[in-house]
């Protein structure tokens, strides 16, 4: 993973950073190569009647290999530890609406690993839109509970996949 892409992130509010090409090439291939073969998949808990599925955690498997790569990165620069990380695959017709994190949540990264496919990004407050391009997403703190959600749903024959990792304040 590329740490000057966490270095030049862009400031878009005091609270949110846009984040691209975090991945390189040849990683962004292999990760997307190796999700669309795991077999272990379970619904993200609170969201069983969402369409959004979550890679289930093997020892050596995808999520280790993810989580190592994000251990190794420092993000001191927002005041953040890595904590953990999720994979999820949101297939045709999923969506989720503005909402707020819960207040376990001290700040998320997300990153989309899917072909880009224009209106499938996530919406800050209804006026930021950090568009679904490929290798790119958002860091978001949680201090003041940022609106957030899609505007629109997965379309039929496609699925959106990214990573979600968590963080705790840097102590």
């Amino acid at each position: 993973m590329n740490q000057t892409a966490l270095d030049h992130a862009i400031q878009l509010h005091p609270d949110l950073w846009q984040i691209k090409d975090l991945l390189s090439r040849p990683e962004l291939e292999e990760l997307v190569r190796r999700i669309n073969i795991e077999p272990c998949w379970k619904k993200l808990d609170l969201q069983q009647d969402f369409n959004r599925e979550s890679m289930i955690w093997n020892n050596d498997g995808v999520l280790d290999w993810v989580w190592t790569m994000l251990h190794s990165l420092d993000f001191s620069k927002f005041g953040l530890t890595f904590s953990n990380v999720m994979i999820w695959r949101d297939r045709e017709g999923y969506g989720i609406s503005r909402h707020e994190d819960n207040e376990r949540v001290t700040a998320a990264m997300q990153i989309y690993l899917s072909p880009t496919v224009a209106n499938l990004g996530t919406w800050f407050l209804d006026e930021i839109e950090i568009p679904f391009v490929q290798n790119t997403g958002y860091l978001m703190h949680n201090r003041n509970r940022l609106l957030h959600g899609m505007k629109s749903t997965v379309p039929v024959g496609y699925t959106r996949l990214s990573f979600y990792a968590l963080f705790d304040q840097l102590s």
